[in-house]
């Protein structure tokens, strides 16, 4: 097993471990005292410990993990391999297809353009996606796609590892435009990513740019997310891993199907490292994407029509853990590929995790294990 590691410090990187874990056995260089912000050697021989095992123990090729600190990328490590056929190792640079948690980056680009007054959360979707079709009497808002209360359908089986590319928006909601809604907006919570797509269509109506450029220009760059991008199956990627499924039978993993992702760009087509999610949070945390005030109502849960709360606000994942501590995450599940992003911002830590191989398991209770492990 493979583990490549390193400590990130205030400013350039002033510390570098690469350890190798052969079975239990750690090695490791040692490092000076940390800065603020970083990881002590003790602390980091710790997570890679704790990080390895869970590897091994849900069988993923490869795992690459990133925690935030303090305003810093305090530790990044990866495990196992990005491409079994070739031995490649994973990095923390490595890059993922990052699933689900391209959400939180759409909700953040629809919030920022609410902050500019060029959206309202109330506004009917035909405002700024026409190609969707109105449904009468139940009008879905901005809001109710951002909380997943719009009654849009999520995927049915086989729609999810879609082979075809779609130029257009209008094009790739063609496949669930026309289908009847699930229920009244705003009376029950069903998780859709084919909701979240349409939000794509807002942003580029709304700011006059591509959803890519969008993300680019005012996110990811302001952000240093220099390895994030909306995936696009014929474009050479750096570092970009081999995505793997489990197969019934012998061998046990296999390649996972081909997917064009441009039928999902805002609910599920973006890749990235494990080091750009810790900068994006921190990024949040800063206050350099978004305003506390506007932040604070994304963190907050959706209360719906009969004053229910669900346990999504806009965008984000909100709980309350067994110890009483509040959270706000994300998860993912892609073709061959699950993730997950657990933040506190009260704390300004955050965990980063992805895998390259699906329905790898409970990845929540990995990401809450690192971060209570960093004091």
């Amino acid at each position: 097993m493979s583990t490549s590691t390193r400590l990130v410090r205030r400013g350039p990187v002033v510390a570098a471990v690469v350890a190798l874990l052969w079975g239990a056995g750690l090695g490791a260089a040692q490092s000076p005292p940390p800065a603020a912000g970083t990881v002590s050697p003790a602390e980091a021989a710790v997570l890679a410990r704790i990080a390895g095992a869970a590897r091994e123990r849900m069988a993923s090729p490869g795992l690459s993990v990133a925690i935030a600190r303090n305003g810093q990328v305090a530790w990044a490590a990866g495990f196992g391999q990005a491409d079994v056929e070739n031995d490649v190792p994973v990095r923390p640079e490595s890059v993922f297809r990052i699933a689900s948690i391209s959400k939180p980056m759409a909700a953040v680009a629809v919030m920022q353009l609410v902050e500019r007054g060029r959206v309202v959360l109330d506004d009917p979707i035909q405002k700024y996606v026409p190609a969707y079709p109105s449904k009468g009497e139940q009008v879905v808002t901005v809001r109710h796609l951002l909380t997943h209360t719009s009654g849009i359908r999520h995927y049915r089986p086989g729609e999810m590892e879609s082979r075809e590319s779609y130029a257009t928006l209008a094009a790739a909601i063609a496949i669930f435009k026309d289908d009847p809604l699930l229920f009244a907006p705003g009376t029950r919570y069903l998780y859709s990513t084919y909701g979240y797509n349409l939000l794509a269509g807002v942003v580029e109506r709304a700011a006059g740019l591509s959803f890519g450029e969008y993300l680019r220009t005012r996110i990811w760059e302001p952000a240093g997310m220099r390895a994030t991008s909306l995936e696009q199956p014929h474009e050479i990627v750096p570092r970009r891993v081999r995505q793997y499924v489990r197969g019934g039978g012998t061998p046990p993993l296999r390649n996972a199907p081909y997917a064009d992702l441009s039928i999902k760009w805002a609910g599920g087509g973006i890749i990235a490292s494990a080091v750009d999610l810790a900068r994006f949070d921190i990024a949040l945390t800063d206050g350099r994407l978004l305003r506390p005030e506007t932040i604070a109502e994304m963190h907050a849960p959706m209360r719906l029509a009969n004053g229910t709360l669900t346990g999504y606000g806009l965008g984000w994942m909100v709980f309350r853990d067994e110890q009483g501590r509040d959270w706000v995450a994300h998860s993912g599940g892609a073709t061959g590929g699950t993730t997950y992003l657990l933040r506190d911002p009260a704390r300004r830590l955050s965990v980063a995790l992805l895998t390259n191989v699906g329905n790898a398991g409970n990845l929540r209770d990995l990401a809450l294990e690192l971060a209570r492990a960093v004091k």
